[in-house]
């Protein structure tokens, strides 16, 4: 599609279409294996995948810095005609995952036990937990790739190509984890290796497409020599959102040493499965902003200010509506929700029920700060996203610091939506004076 003719709705929807089906995809995958692990591994199965996802969230994070950053400036460049500099990030997106993903997850690996003592974790639900860490971080290349490939396939214009390949991973995913879990009974190993084959065969499509590409995105074996320029512009861009991942693992850290202090390995469960609800979400508006970012970086680089607004100005009213609906819904039906992952304990329902309530009654402003901070990576203003991102983080921490020494357990429930409340009154202002200097 020519952006420089096509209407701009047309345009938004031919983007974030495929990207939002695709992290569609992905949250119902990850929440198809959450269901296969609370019915046929049961709460500490749930505890054990939530005590080991921070430490894949360390590889999600840096994945996404990679993608994004790779992706948007590829796109920054196609927008500016200057399509040898695009090949040349479109080149650094594929070896990336080797270079930082062997070191990164070696040192991952030899961490596994004191990370894990860290967060208090034992019994059942610390096997289940390395288990699942052995597998994934020894494939830390693997993990990366799954997360870069797509947004390059994506930028270079093949959001539907892109697509398939999640698609095609995410379906054997679900085939696998029948097989490994239900079938097999291989617990959270099988869990692993599902996720890792199904993503072998997504970054098998993403290479098949790169590769076969035409001018001006043929891409030669000089694109593939590494640049220190040119991975300080990938790494500045993509910074706010590794931080933002960052940010979920260390959030995810801390609920866990803290529910743990404050009940037992069934809240960290039902943190789990309060979890697996967000990531639904928070991956969905993740996709809108897959979609909007390409025509945003393409419109600024073009010099078209007013599709750069009402590019964005779409993408709040689809993402943040759906997340208020989606939010609702939460909070009317919990039971109906905290079942579909486990219906025979009837205390880990109980609690989740609680959980969500209290957890999630402010949802959607997760995906309002996703839209934030995408919108101004695609600007190529990493600072400002960068804000926002840390901010994340930051702002959490007197929050649970504090609420638990007064409300208990409640408290713990109640940090991240009250800070989150206060974060997107920052975000707002910070949009407010980019609109001013765009105007």
């Amino acid at each position: 599609m020519l952006l420089d003719q096509a209407p701009l709705h047309k345009a938004f929807w031919h983007y974030t279409l495929p990207s939002l089906a695709a992290l569609l995809v992905s949250g119902t995958y990850q929440i198809i294996d959450g269901i296969f692990i609370g019915h046929y591994i049961g709460a500490d199965g749930l505890a054990g995948i939530n005590l080991a996802w921070p430490l894949i969230g360390v590889l999600l994070a840096v994945g996404m810095m990679i993608g994004i950053g790779c992706g948007a400036q590829a796109s920054l460049s196609l927008g500016a005609k200057e399509p040898d500099t695009a090949r040349a990030f479109l080149g650094m997106g594929i070896i990336l995952p080797v270079l930082f993903g062997l070191p990164i997850g070696w040192l991952l690996f030899y961490q596994i036990e004191n990370f894990l003592l860290f967060q208090g974790a034992s019994g059942a639900a610390a096997g289940h937990s390395q288990d699942y860490l052995i597998w994934m971080t020894l494939a830390a290349p693997v993990v990366l790739a799954s997360i870069i490939f797509p947004f390059l396939v994506r930028n270079i214009g093949a959001p539907r190509l892109a697509t398939l390949a999640i698609l095609v991973g995410a379906c054997s995913n679900i085939l696998l984890d029948a097989l490994f879990i239900a079938w097999l009974g291989w617990g959270l190993m099988g869990a692993a290796v599902a996720t890792l084959l199904g993503e072998s065969l997504s970054i098998g499509i993403c290479i098949f497409v790169l590769l076969r590409q035409k001018q001006p995105h043929k891409l030669k074996l000089t694109d593939f020599r590494p640049r220190l320029f040119t991975l300080h512009r990938v790494t500045s861009t993509g910074f706010s959102s590794m931080v933002m991942y960052l940010y979920i693992s260390f959030s995810v850290v801390l609920h866990n040493i803290l529910l743990i202090r404050y009940g037992s390995s069934l809240e960290v469960a039902a943190y789990s499965i309060a979890g697996y609800l967000m990531a639904f979400y928070y991956l969905t508006a993740e996709g809108i902003a897959g979609g909007m970012q390409p025509l945003v970086s393409y419109y600024y680089g073009a010099g078209k200010i007013r599709q750069v607004k009402a590019t964005f100005y779409l993408a709040i009213k689809i993402g943040v509506g759906g997340g208020l609906l989606f939010t609702v819904s939460l909070l009317i039906w919990p039971g109906f929700f905290a079942g579909i992952f486990n219906q025979q304990d009837s205390e880990l329902l109980e609690i989740t029920r609680w959980a969500i309530r209290l957890h999630l009654f402010a949802l959607f402003l997760d995906g309002f700060l996703v839209l934030v901070s995408c919108w101004f990576q695609a600007l190529g203003k990493g600072r400002p996203a960068t804000l926002v991102s840390m901010g994340n983080l930051l702002i959490q921490l007197p929050f649970l610091a504090v609420l638990p020494t007064l409300l208990g357990q409640s408290g713990v429930w109640l940090a991240v939506p009250l800070s989150n409340i206060c974060l997107s009154a920052f975000a707002i202002y910070l949009l407010w004076r980019q609109f001013r200097q765009l105007a």
